[in-house]
């Protein structure tokens, strides 16, 4: 009985489950997202009405953890939860167990584009995930995939976003330079995001004209397996191709609006929505990318970005070239990629979770 009356005073309260690295830099999209979405929903039902656990160490601490998240359950009607790969097969079961005994609501938002292939190779998930009230996936593309492998047909795609206003396109400076072309990479900094492929193909063209060069600048972490093979890249490239360091979150956007082009190679053919590309567009900056799996669902050829066969080097290298040759294509799509940014806003993203809680 007093249970009881507890849960009803707690009616509308919302619990959130996620990698928030509490008291430390926010790096990588997992730890972003998650701060990102209880940010919005503070906004919008009150920060006293949000509770949160932060699943960063929780394999030192699993006891711990889990009663934590008993007392979420205790406290929320709706719990949100956002496990990274490695604790899908935790989470997903310890909240689906939660919501039968609280008689929750369970909001999955996925992030990144590795659910399906590790739904099959965990076919005991399966009958877990038909049982959350809602999943939120990046793409069309994943979301038409897992409808194949789950009977939830609460499957809601839930594209990606940044709490960062599209900039003014008067910022841009009217046309292109006509010698050079300034392009950048942000991402982890490793092989299979195709940061060596870049800077060979930079490198190539550069080589090869005289005329026209291209400027390569790299930013993001460099993953430890790759340090000593990007140091030689580097040695090896001149001046033309750097590495920059590490970005805030807040300063992406105010640093892509510098180049002509964003360069997004990746070797990940399950990759998800990158943020970015959204950076990018945030910025008015197109994007020339190679055609992983869900490339449709986020660049639209010719008039955001242009794409590339998916691992070909020689096309990679056509299109860049043909990039630098013909930069008022380039000039073209900035405004496109301004409207488009619009779409992806945090307080645009938030309204597809908060129609669903209720």
């Amino acid at each position: 009985m007093v249970y009881s009356k507890f849960r009803k005073t707690i009616l509308m309260r919302i619990g959130v489950c996620g990698h928030f690295n509490s008291g430390k830099n926010a790096i990588g999209g997992q730890t972003i997202k998650t701060r990102i979405i209880t940010d919005e929903l503070k906004k919008v039902y009150g920060e006293q009405n949000i509770s949160i656990v932060d699943t960063s160490d929780w394999k030192k601490k699993p006891i711990k953890l889990f009663f934590k998240s008993l007392m979420l359950a205790i406290k929320s009607k709706h719990i949100i939860i956002l496990p990274a790969q490695n604790g899908i097969k935790v989470f997903i079961p310890l909240f689906v167990s939660l919501r039968k005994i609280f008689k929750l609501k369970v909001h999955y938002i996925v992030v990144g584009a590795w659910l399906k292939d590790e739904l099959q190779k965990n076919k005991w998930l399966i009958s877990k995930m038909n049982k959350i009230d809602y999943i939120y996936v990046q793409t069309e593309t994943l979301k038409t995939n897992l409808m194949k492998i789950v009977t939830n047909k609460r499957i809601i795609v839930f594209k990606n976003f940044k709490s960062i206003n599209p900039i003014d396109i008067t910022e841009k400076v009217s046309e292109f330079k006509k010698d050079f072309l300034s392009v950048c990479i942000l991402s982890r900094i490793n092989e299979k995001k195709g940061v060596s492929d870049a800077i060979q193909v930079v490198n190539r063209i550069n080589e090869n004209l005289f005329e026209k060069k291209i400027y390569l600048d790299i930013y993001g972490p460099i993953e430890k397996t790759y340090k000593i093979i990007f140091a030689e890249q580097l040695k090896n490239s001149g001046n033309e191709v750097k590495y920059k360091g590490i970005l805030e979150y807040d300063d992406t956007v105010k640093t892509i609006k510098n180049y002509d082009l964003l360069l997004f190679p990746t070797k990940y053919y399950t990759e998800g929505f990158p943020g970015t590309i959204v950076d990018s567009f945030l910025a008015g900056v197109p994007v020339l990318a190679s055609k992983w799996e869900s490339h449709k669902d986020v660049i639209d050829e010719n008039i955001t970005g242009i794409t590339f066969a998916f691992n070909d080097e020689i096309d990679f290298h056509r299109k860049l070239l043909f990039l630098l040759q013909n930069q008022n294509k380039l000039f073209k799509l900035r405004n496109n990629c301004i409207q488009k940014a619009k779409e992806y806003t945090s307080s645009e993203a938030i309204k597809i979770i908060t129609r669903n809680i209720f």
